[in-house]
């Protein structure tokens, strides 16, 4: 509760029973926290900071003396300032998730990062505002908010430039972007004139690992010891969120704006084993820091109460509306705020990851501002009050209290699972999604929850998690052999681990090791037949060896174990597709549309098949809206390049193909046909250009060869490089088509200078290819 220093007279008139509760009504008479009050909030501008990975106790306002947080410690000295705010999981996706929409994971349905996206069916904080005329934006620091995964909805902008080249490595923590390149892109958004008030959410990931902070808190904080640097990345983020907050002053805006700073979930710093987080639920995971600045309230409060960063949508919907959300779990704070609420607020936390990937038990926990209970095979309580680091398991001695709050717990997670819908897909290229999928992540729906009395305990298995994530970092920079070499440990020590299999199988086929590769994963079905993840890892096995019946029988079998599953339409679809039987995949494809409406990957293949029948004007929609969306996804630009040429708008072609190639510069197809046609429109220097920069990419590809020699062959001081480049792509060549047009090349040139021997036997040649299309 706030202290006032003019408030002396209201002490000395009261009797000490009725003090509390005299003051309490004095604030609330004074500080109005809705509508209704001499400040009116309604349609009040919204600032939501989020601070990546920060933990509570590691800033000067919650008692940090190590702290470099001047900003927000005088925030929090006007503002208020909750002592206990508890996240649902120490995951950022579904952290953010549960931000957005006041409900906890087990009800939205994102549980760890990298598999599914926010569904349609949840209501953001972002689409609750912009219904009521709200401008909204979004500027995140990391891939893993990439808007792809679903928190985009309902917001105008959504800053996310995140593109994921060919080239490029990717992992979820790894791709990010500083602080300072967050606040930029939003205050660039806040400066442009408009008439509605705004929600803004900026988010800064400058305290996860690895800690890099720029200079000079590198050098300030790294003497200081081995996490020092985490420190530094809080320090670097607090300076940020000063340049926000000093906008606001300079605009005249903060006496109109209700500015949120919240955690999404901490790091172990080596606490209980844990480095960095994910795989506990302990304090140190999910004890976030909560400040709030609400206009006409800004005298300095400390709010002991426990709350929940569920409860911050309803919250702001109190705020600016006075309404109360519907379908959420969360609670308004603004009973807390005015006094009127003396219930406990009881914090659910769960920790997923070590259920869904690795096979062992998951952790639920239930937090209240004295105890944590912590369900798993052995289970835990904490008394916070006397050991706030969770080192003594109190459960034997408070027998009475582990089963109040197991009962609580057990509500909370079915109350959380009614309703729950249906999970959705991220919607992710496929060039992303097969990199994401070669570091363990599914990028599509979440795999199935594990229960049986038989899980292994996490507290057991911290080694093993620790050892499979420095595989995936191995991974991550091409170093397959001593990923292999960890994970084959890992297997044997607990040779049930499905992260570890799936992984090691990816391993193996980059090693070129597909037959090793095939076992693990017959083995993995054996042992978890329905596992779609490992299902469809093997059907891509068997694509790549043409094994077409194998793989729609294996599709099937996923379907059978997951019918909304739209990556197993697509494989089936892939088939149909490189036999060019666009008809036999349109349906497929279809169906995968159906499950997954908003799959941009799944319209853009859609598109290419109606391309490939003739169904010009459905393509064009399709392609049209998806450039329209994503000017830069993969393959759109390609695909309405093609459906151009089938037009006849050959100029409008090759700038689609152009697009294509800017936006790509290793997209071979759309550089091919762009130079193809280029050549078709008489333009032979710019066809050479493109073939040229094909070989010096893939010097092992036949076609390049093969389309400059065609270019080049009207010129007859060349034709000996024409010869040279066609023997090159016929080399290289193994398609009949490919084969005939080098042998009718090098025909073309013996003709022309006279060889008539080796005329005869390249034309030979030539139309036994020709007569060999089609029939293999």
């Amino acid at each position: 509760m706030s202290t006032f220093r003019s408030r002396r007279w209201l002490i000395a008139a009261v009797v000490v029973v009725c003090a509390i509760a005299a003051a309490f009504a004095v604030v609330v008479q004074r500080f109005p926290l809705t509508r209704h009050g001499s400040v009116d909030l309604r349609n009040a501008n919204v600032l939501l900071i989020t601070l990546d990975t920060t933990r509570a106790d590691h800033l000067g306002c919650y008692g940090y003396h190590g702290a470099e947080t001047p900003v927000l410690d005088a925030f929090a000295r006007d503002g208020i300032l909750f002592e206990h705010c508890v996240t649902p999981t120490a995951y950022t996706l579904p952290a953010h998730a549960s931000i957005m929409t006041g409900l906890y994971p087990p009800a939205h349905g994102v549980r760890i990062n990298g598999e599914a996206a926010l569904g349609d069916s949840n209501t953001t904080l972002a689409e609750r505002l912009s219904a009521k005329g709200y401008r909204a934006g979004a500027f995140v620091g990391a891939f893993v908010l990439d808007g792809r995964w679903g928190l985009s909805q309902g917001f105008q902008n959504y800053d996310d430039h995140f593109h994921i080249g060919a080239d490029q490595r990717l992992d979820l923590a790894g791709v990010r972007r500083p602080a300072d390149q967050v606040v930029d892109a939003a205050l660039k958004w806040l400066e442009a004139p408009s008439p509605k008030p705004f929600f803004a959410w900026v988010h800064l990931y400058d305290a996860h690992a690895p800690y890099a902070p720029p200079e000079p808190f590198r050098s300030r904080f790294a003497p200081r010891g081995p996490y020092a640097l985490y420190d530094g990345g809080i320090a670097f983020a607090d300076s940020q969120v000063g340049r926000l907050l000093q906008w606001l002053d300079r605009r005249g805006l903060k006496e109109k704006t209700i500015v949120v700073i919240v955690g999404d979930h901490g790091e172990g710093l080596g606490e209980h084993g844990e480095k960095e987080h994910g795989y506990y639920i302990y304090d140190y995971a999910v004890h976030v820091p909560l400040l709030v600045r609400i206009p006409g309230r800004e005298n300095g409060e400390k709010i002991a109460a426990q709350v929940r960063t569920i409860d911050l949508a309803p919250t702001v919907m109190d705020l600016v509306s006075g309404e109360k959300a519907a379908r959420v779990q969360g609670l308004s704070l603004l009973p807390l705020l005015s006094g009127k609420e003396q219930r406990v607020r009881y914090a659910y936390s769960e920790s997923m990851a070590t259920n869904l990937q690795y096979g062992w038990a998951a952790l639920y926990g239930l937090r209240t501002n004295d105890y944590k209970f912590i369900d798993a095979p052995r289970a835990e309580l904490y008394d916070l009050t006397k050991d706030p680091h969770e080192l003594q398991n109190a459960l034997e001695s408070n027998r009475r209290v582990a089963r109040q709050l197991k009962d609580e717990l057990q509500r909370a997670r079915d109350e959380s699972a009614r309703d729950a819908p249906n999970t959705q897909e991220a919607n992710l290229d496929h060039e992303t999604l097969q990199k994401l999928a070669s570091l363990g992540y599914v990028g599509g729906a979440s795999a199935h929850e594990r229960s049986g009395a038989n899980l292994a305990d996490p507290k057991d298995k911290m080694h093993l998690f620790d050892s499979v994530g420095y595989a995936a970092h191995c991974i991550s920079i091409d170093d397959y052999k001593q990923a292999a070499e960890v994970l084959e440990i890992v297997l044997k020590d607990d040779p049930s681990v499905p992260q570890a299999q799936i992984l090691l199988a990816t391993v193996d086929r980059k090693l070129g090791r597909t037959e090793e590769a095939r076992a693990i994963l017959d083995a993995y079905l054996k042992g978890d037949p329905g596992s779609t993840r490992a299902l469809l890892a093997m059907a891509e096995i068997l694509l790549e060896e043409g094994r077409s019946d194998d793989v729609e029988a294996i599709c099937r079998r996923a379907l059978a174990a997951d019918p909304r599953n739209a990556r197993a339409y697509e494989l089936m679809a892939d088939i149909h597709t490189a036999r060019n039987d666009h008809r036999g995949a349109l349906p497929l494809l279809r169906k995968a549309v159906e499950i997954q409406p908003k799959l941009t990957r799944s319209r853009n293949n859609l598109a290419a098949c109606l391309v490939g029948l003739g169904q010009l004007d459905e393509a064009e929609k399709l392609l049209s809206g998806i450039v329209a969306e994503y000017p830069k996804f993969p393959l759109a630009n390609y695909h309405l390049g093609l459906l151009r040429e089938r037009e006849g708008r050959f100029q409008e072609a090759r700038a689609a193909y152009a697009r294509e190639v800017e936006n790509h510069p290793k997209s071979e197809v759309a550089r091919f046909n762009l130079g193809d046609l280029l050549l078709r429109l008489g333009d032979v220097a710019g066809a050479e250009k493109e073939m040229r920069v094909l070989i010096e990419q893939d010097p092992d590809g036949a076609r390049p060869y093969l389309l400059l020699a065609r270019a080049l062959l009207n010129d007859p001081r060349r034709l000996g490089e024409v010869e040279k480049l066609a023997s090159a792509g016929l080399q290289r060549a193994k398609e009949a088509d490919l084969k005939a047009l080098g042998y009718f090349v090098l025909a073309d040139v013996y003709s022309r200078e006279g060889r008539r021997l080796e005329l005869q036997q390249a034309l030979r040649m030539g139309e036994h290819y020709k007569a060999m299309i089609g029939r293999s």
